[in-house]
């Protein structure tokens, strides 16, 4: 803590509450032989003696019997490398630097080794509901499915122990921070080198970056947690249904109940690129028809439907606009993208340059906009993809969404793509989209109806919120 407390946010801020108050998760981070166990590889770290002398195989013990009784899921973290070196590409760094490390120690961080086993000490801990992850790198978020995880759970909070405190465990609090969650350090129940790295790290940890609390606290914390039960939702149907349905033409809408997934409480509405380059007849794509297509379909008031809906049940709304830096100085000269949006822009002068009419708010859109509403710009077809829009539905504990827009078969197509494999439970409004021709949209629709995300008609969506 800094002197008078002027930087013990966390503390100020109550995250011992909203703890309580959230479904969590508790992360063990690389409890394995090469690093806990004295004759492993990594044994001239001495983390082994670390994790004696500081208590934290006991400690990761106890904290795991106390989630089982909380209903607060484990899962465990192995960090290693393909077999037989596959990943050890020549000529990288990461290949050559491993290749190195190899003469040193032939077998380190190899998959389905001794060495990257659970340490017997925990070994017994592990569940078989629990989840397992590989990663290859320091982070438990980079290379790794554990964020879709922890959305499907509906997690908001983690806890965080195991192996090393300044490499993986920091490296992995970080990300959780960036990403928008609150994790939560367990002092006692982390080790590395030695004490001072140790000390170190949790101090740069509870600084700015997540709360740190030792076991006790962590103990009494499960006991007086309030939090939600995991998700669950009786399945409305059956595997030799969908195998019927798969030989007729496989659907979503056919076999799921949408209104079982679709939680008021954890949703947001999603608006893809309402803007005057696709809407308006002297936008830059107006040649391609999609403003012309957009007028017949009424899709826009489609769209004022949706938004007041969403409002009166208290849904957040994400505005999206796919645009590039003002003067195009994103468009680097000798690259593809540069080439490619030189050749755009002989066609379409201009085209999705910032900070421009073409790309601004329709004129009908624009009333549609509150103060409080997220807009979010961005330079690829998805609205994930280089943006903080992840971060932000993390924050408000979404898990699904509603989505409508232009163009189907291009941004919204890509943003509900990715939507899906983040773990998102994606809702397409089929009539408050529209594209450059109705084959286009109807396939898209398509697409998204057969393994991606259900389809509605903005009625279906506007009755279910009343």
């Amino acid at each position: 803590m800094e002197k008078n407390g002027a930087l013990d946010l966390f503390e100020r801020a109550g995250w011992k509450e909203y703890f309580k108050s959230s479904r969590s998760v508790l992360l063990v981070i690389d409890p394995q032989n090469d690093v806990l166990d004295e004759k492993g590889f990594l044994n001239f770290w001495q983390v082994w003696k670390h994790a004696r002398e500081n208590g934290s195989i006991e400690n990761i013990k106890k904290i795991v019997a106390a989630c089982r009784k909380s209903g607060v899921p484990v899962i465990w973290g192995k960090q290693y490398r393909l077999e037989k070196g596959r990943d050890l590409f020549p000529g990288t760094w990461d290949g050559d630097s491993l290749t190195l490390i190899r003469t040193l120690i032939p077998n380190g961080f190899l998959q389905n080794t001794w060495e990257t086993d659970i340490y017997e000490g925990l070994a017994d801990c592990v569940d078989e509901k629990d989840i397992l992850i590989g990663k290859h790198g320091s982070s438990m978020f980079e290379g790794t499915a554990l964020e879709k995880y922890l959305r499907n759970i509906g997690a908001r909070t983690i806890l965080i122990t195991g192996f090393l405190t300044d490499f993986c465990i920091e490296a992995t609090v970080r990300s959780a921070c960036d990403k928008g969650y609150l994790a939560v350090t367990v002092s006692d129940g982390c080790a590395t080198q030695n004490e001072e790295l140790h000390q170190d790290s949790l101090q740069r940890m509870r600084r700015m970056i997540g709360p740190v609390i030792d076991t006790a606290g962590v103990l009494d914390l499960l006991d007086k947690s309030s939090a939600p039960p995991l998700p669950s939702v009786q399945r409305s149907f059956s595997v030799e249904e969908i195998g019927k349905k798969m030989a007729e033409g496989f659907s979503l809408n056919d076999i799921v109940d949408w209104r079982l997934y679709l939680h008021k409480e954890a949703t947001a509405l999603l608006v893809i690129d309402p803007q005057n380059s696709v809407l308006h007849e002297k936008g830059s794509f107006a040649s391609t028809g999609t403003w012309k297509k957009a007028k017949e379909t009424g899709a826009v008031g489609k769209i004022e439907s949706l938004v007041k809906a969403c409002r009166a049940s208290g849904i957040p709304v994400f505005w999206t606009k796919h645009s590039r830096l003002p003067g195009g100085k994103d468009i680097f000269p000798g690259t593809f993208d540069g080439r490619l949006m030189e050749e755009v822009h002989r066609d379409a002068p201009g085209v999705l340059l910032g900070d421009g009419w073409d790309t601004g708010f329709f004129d009908d859109i624009e009333p549609l906009i509150r103060g409080e509403d997220m807009i979010i710009e961005k330079a690829s077809w998805s609205a994930f993809e280089s943006t903080p829009l992840q971060r932000y539905l993390n924050h408000l504990g979404i898990t699904g969404i509603i989505v409508c827009g232009f163009l189907s078969d291009f941004c919204v197509e890509a943003t509900v793509r990715n939507a899906s494999d983040r773990g998102y439970f994606s809702i397409i409004v089929s009539d408050a989209c529209s594209t450059a021709t109705e084959k286009d949209h109807a396939l898209a629709l398509a697409r998204f109806d057969r393994l991606i995300g259900p389809v509605l008609d903005t009625k279906s969506i506007v009755e279910f919120l009343k």
